[in-house]
């Protein structure tokens, strides 16, 4: 397939993940722990909304036989906004019941004034989406790079102006507007709205499992937070999240940027069964390779970093990176399994998925009854994730095209990889020297076990950057007399 605008969107998923690290340290500085954890309920309060109610209407565009038609583009574009519309509405109904989750009647009034961004976002033109099923990335690219510039400009200009956490709505807003007016100025096709009624079964199939699927997903990804917030409250509820964002954004861009890039490919050659296995050992390589980077470098630089961006006050000791590092590689590890069955079109694995994850809830949640602390809240989710993605490639399996062998091998080597730093980072923070050691060679033996087991994929990556780099330095180099 065709790309253009591929590096830009690579650009663009690493870019907006920067700008959100920035907008928080800023928020940080400016309005202190306690706003900042009023501001982090507001944001938890958007993604719950959104984690609910997706219907999955981008991803369909792509996936679905017929997404290209000008039909199914109105129809979407139908669903879209009606689904901005409804959350507006839920957060009008509900903010006072939700300001009580969090024990702050005050958020009452910025609870509704919320529901402004997800209303705008509702219009957003879908045919940037509609644009990848011919590798064109460029248009989505320059959206996310517009939109995400003004929002960061809308919060941190809110924040310094106002001191309080009502910025983090101005910058949605101006985030969500940017988006529309960019999408409709790139777009090939007239924006409409249609019913299609041949398209509509489709959907209905396609989208289902995502309803339960959204919750599910919120509370796997992002119920840590909600325990620390009701549990804890907002102060604490800033410092956790100050630390968790800085590999949350990083992870967030990569799992965008792979399952943006691959879903296509996967989905072009579904009918093939020799294909389809070649691109999802593909997938699955990259990410494992990914996500076993990320858990060793967060370990090592996190307790570094955090300082240096937030200040002394938000030090953590080095068991809660290591175990962050352990859940966040495992979530952009999912991104294997699930990216594959939305390219197949099982999205039910999607729903299977989650509820597996939703172990991570209750186990967290006795834990902070018994063991009151952020490292049992974070065992508990590790716990969930780890169990969803080996349920999701048993589910997976029964495909024959699916082989079981490599999937529960690339799992066995992550567990390896993320235990052996859990246990480096314990023994270092208990100053148990001659057990930090040990721990660091086991660290070591797996990561390099990983990495032999993978060492096509790493390969391929080095023949890329070789090529990168090569044609870059050509057109560095010195021109012709």
């Amino acid at each position: 397939m065709n790309t253009r605008g591929r590096k830009a969107y690579f650009t663009a998923s690493v870019l907006s993940q920067a700008m959100a690290l920035l907008r928080y340290v800023l928020l940080a500085r400016l309005l202190g722990p306690v706003e900042l954890g009023f501001a982090a309920m507001l944001i938890l309060t958007a993604s719950f909304l959104e984690s609910i109610s997706d219907t999955g209407s981008d991803r369909f565009l792509i996936q679905d036989p017929a997404g290209d038609s000008d039909s199914m583009l109105s129809f979407v574009h139908l669903v879209m906004a009606g689904r901005g519309f409804l959350i507006a509405l839920s957060l009008a109904l509900f903010a006072i019941p939700l300001a009580g989750i969090y024990h702050s009647p005050h958020l009452v009034t910025s609870l509704i004034a919320l529901g402004l961004a997800p209303f705008i976002g509702g219009f957003v033109h879908l045919d940037v989406r509609r644009l990848q099923r011919k590798g064109d990335y460029w248009p989505e690219s320059l959206m996310t790079i517009i939109s995400e510039t003004v929002g960061l400009a809308g919060t941190v200009g809110a924040a310094w102006l106002t001191r309080d956490h009502n910025a983090v709505i101005y910058g949605l807003t101006a985030r969500a507007a940017a988006m529309v007016v960019v999408s409709h100025v790139m777009a090939e096709k007239r924006y409409a709205w249609a019913f299609d009624k041949s398209g509509g079964g489709r959907f209905t199939r396609f989208a289902a499992p995502l309803f339960l699927n959204g919750f599910l997903l919120f509370i796997g990804s992002q119920g840590d937070r909600l325990i620390v917030a009701n549990r804890v409250g907002p102060a604490a509820l800033g410092h956790y999240s100050a630390v968790l964002l800085l590999i949350l954004y990083p992870t967030s861009a990569l799992s965008r940027f792979i399952t943006g890039t691959h879903l296509p490919q996967i989905a072009a050659v579904r009918s093939d069964s020799t294909r389809l296995d070649e691109a999802g050992q593909r997938l699955a390589g990259r990410t494992l390779v990914l996500a076993i980077a990320i858990a060793a470098g967060f370990t090592v630089i996190g307790p570094i970093a955090t300082p240096i961006l937030y200040g002394h006050r938000f030090a953590q000791p080095p068991l809660i990176f290591a175990m962050l590092g352990a859940v966040q590689s495992a979530r952009l590890l999912r991104v294997w399994p699930t990216t594959l069955a939305i390219a197949i079109g099982r999205t039910t694995i999607l729903t299977a998925n989650n509820l597996a994850r939703q172990l991570a809830f209750p186990v967290a949640l006795l834990a902070t009854v018994y063991y009151p602390s952020l490292a049992s809240i974070v065992a508990g989710f590790l716990v969930g994730e780890v169990i969803a993605i080996m349920v999701a490639l048993a589910l997976l399996a029964r495909d024959p095209a699916i082989r079981p062998g490599p999937e529960a091998r690339r799992v066995r080597d992550f567990v390896l990889v993320a235990l052996s730093l859990i246990a480096a980072a314990w023994s270092a923070e208990n100053g148990r020297m001659l057990w930090t050691a040990i721990s660091v060679g086991a660290a070591a033996a797996t990561i390099a076990l990983a990495s032999w087991n993978e060492r096509q994929v790493i390969a391929e990556v080095w023949r890329s950057a070789r090529r990168e780099i090569a044609r870059y330095s050509a057109r560095l180099g010195p021109s012709s007399p």
